[in-house]
């Protein structure tokens, strides 16, 4: 397992991503059904702040499918922490991504630090923090 998840929030508003040393694609799925499974729990919105500063995968048709089948209906943004010079490339990925995975891939936004993506979600969507 190459991969840490948390509730990123008391109210469980909001799930802290993190991919670790070396992940490979398995982290990928098992990180998308422990999602889906920590949104089951909560009857509201849940936003998503997945860490990808440690990771290069390119995703394929059926990753991305894979990862449209398990966004549930109660999730919001994804917050997306990514480096500087990858940025581009993201939004590239993004963006041809959202034809293959429509909801999975909707409307990305990208942060470079934990707080930067923290701060957002309270002024996009009045998430709270303590």
């Amino acid at each position: 397992m190459s991969y840490l998840i948390k509730w990123d929030n008391a109210e469980k508003t909001v799930i802290f991503q993190q991919y670790t040393d070396n992940p490979v694609k398995d982290d990928l799925y098992h990180l998308a059904e422990e999602s889906a499974k920590m949104l089951e729990n909560v009857p509201h919105t849940v936003h998503l702040i997945i860490d990808e500063r440690n990771i290069k995968m390119t995703l394929n048709p059926t990753d991305m499918k894979y990862l449209e089948d398990n966004v549930p209906a109660n999730q919001g943004a994804v917050v997306m922490l990514v480096e500087e010079g990858g940025l581009t490339y993201k939004k590239v990925m993004q963006d041809m991504a959202r034809t293959v995975a429509p909801k999975a891939f909707d409307q990305p936004y990208f942060a470079k630090t934990v707080e930067d993506a923290r701060h957002l979600l309270q002024e996009q969507f009045g998430v709270n923090y303590p």
